[in-house]
């Protein structure tokens, strides 16, 4: 079911983004979200694997029922496949076009939380909750490559094409860097207490930006150098997105979004309850487009935003 909410106030509608749609389907929280065409995918604790229309929230004929819980799904940009990683480490590969599933890996033991694409190379990279990565053909869906890197769950993957380098957020603080060809590491640092949450890669500005389970956002050179320490929330910051050149929006476990100017310099908005927002965590942001973009929370609902 998708409700429109009521009129927002004077204040949110001068603010940068409004309110468009909400989505209140799913009985559970919701972790993820991913899009394709004109689908938003969601995934849930209730076990589904949902799809709305973009432009509506409303939602199709299409859902997969999981026998455990789904914490990352993810669209290849290329192959119609939906990737979903579940709590007890099975990931599901589906074809989008067949509506059939195309491959399972047991390989992972523990739940998976996050899941990377790498088109140069057609690799797909998977972490867990043990500290395995696993790295994967995506033509052939045949194991490539898989590690432990021992520094506790991998909560967050990202690849660089411009700079051909993938960088790993660990349970223990620290970031792992490795060249993408064999897949050597570069270098580690250390980059937050009590573990990296979220990363995030600004190619204009050659930056790496990282959210913690200590509620800060870090800014930092492809070598690890600190360039900028942002006290961005009140709890861990679970994601961030990268909007418009001079917008970035991040959200986190206190159940706020945040939009800030420049490259996170300045709050121009915040989103919570009071206005518009989500009431738990907002575990997940996705940009739909040049104007929406959507989040997903532990309140069960999935919310749209469009630029005023």
């Amino acid at each position: 079911m998708t409700r429109m909410s009521k009129k927002p106030s004077k204040e949110f509608q001068s603010s940068y983004f409004e309110h468009l749609f909400t989505i209140e389907a799913h009985a559970s929280a919701v972790y993820s979200l991913t899009s394709c065409e004109n689908f938003i995918y969601s995934a849930s604790g209730d076990r589904f694997v949902t799809r709305w229309d973009k432009k509506n929230g409303k939602q199709d004929k299409f859902a997969i029922k999981l026998d455990s819980v789904p914490y990352i799904i993810r669209c290849l940009s290329v192959q119609n496949c939906l990737i979903i990683g579940l709590s007890d480490g099975k990931v599901h590969v589906f074809d989008l076009i067949k509506r059939e599933e195309i491959k399972c890996f047991t390989q992972h033991r523990h739940a998976i939380f996050s899941i990377e694409e790498n088109k140069d190379r057609n690799h797909v990279y998977i972490g867990d909750m043990e500290g395995y990565l696993s790295i994967w053909n995506s033509k052939s869906w045949e194991l490539e490559m898989i590690v432990h890197l021992n520094d506790g769950k991998i909560r967050s993957i990202v690849y660089s094409p411009n700079q051909k380098l993938l960088f790993v957020g660990k349970q223990n603080g620290e970031i792992s860097v490795f060249e993408t060809e064999y897949y050597n590491e570069i270098h580690t640092f250390h980059a937050h207490t009590n573990g990296v949450s979220s990363l995030l890669y600004c190619d204009k500005q050659k930056a790496l930006v990282s959210g913690g389970n200590d509620a800060h956002i870090w800014i930092w050179s492809v070598k690890g150098e600190s360039i900028k320490s942002i006290p961005a929330h009140n709890y861990t910051v679970y994601s961030m997105i990268h909007f418009t050149d001079d917008v970035y929006v991040s959200s986190s476990k206190d159940g706020s979004i945040k939009v800030w100017s420049g490259l996170f310099d300045k709050v121009i908005q915040k989103i919570d309850n009071q206005n518009g927002g989500h009431r738990h965590s907002v575990n997940a942001l996705l940009k739909l487009d040049e104007n929406c973009i959507i989040s997903c929370s532990d309140d069960s609902k999935i919310k749209c935003f469009k630029k005023s």
